[in-house]
């Protein structure tokens, strides 16, 4: 069985379902992503496909439960900037308060201090992101970032900015 994804407009696949339950753990596919099992037609949000929507839940973790660092991080500072709807807010600080210590300096930005990576922080939180919530993660003791939907325009914007010499 094959899957496809449609991110921008653009079709990307095919993929097996072993490596779509791979994306759906590493917080590449998200419950508002477009799939489907064919590459012209029905295409639906994961959310509402039976077998993503268990990957999503198995995916999810309840806040509370204090999650795993990663075998490769050493504590880091990380300055966390998010736009988010109202259903997405309290699971999502919820959540950081999860991964260390966690304090919420202005609307939408807070500073973690906690044993991750920028990327695990991204693909933890971004399973509780809704469709329209943004998501970037600066890990300000290693100088890495990690985002999430942002589009591909500004993708590539952050990455030619950040990109450029001194």
């Amino acid at each position: 069985m094959s899957w496809f994804v449609k991110v921008d407009g653009r079709v990307y696949g095919p993929y097996t379902g072993a490596q779509m339950r791979a994306f759906v753990s590493e917080g590449r596919i998200a419950g508002h992503s477009v799939v489907s099992q064919s590459r012209e037609e029905g295409w639906e949000d994961a959310k509402d496909v039976p077998q993503f929507k268990a990957w999503l839940d198995e995916a999810r973790r309840s806040p509370g439960t204090k999650r795993p660092a990663p075998t490769d991080a050493r504590t880091a500072n990380f300055v966390i900037v998010a736009t988010l709807g109202d259903d997405s807010r309290a699971g999502f600080e919820a959540a950081l308060k999860d991964f260390g210590d966690a304090e919420s300096i202005a609307p939408g930005v807070w500073l973690l201090r906690a044993p991750s990576t920028a990327a695990t922080l991204r693909n933890e939180l971004s399973h509780l992101l809704a469709r329209d919530d943004r998501l970037i993660v600066v890990d300000a003791s290693r100088d890495r970032t990690a985002w999430f939907n942002f589009g591909r325009e500004t993708d590539q914007r952050i990455r030619e900015l950040w990109g450029r010499p001194q």
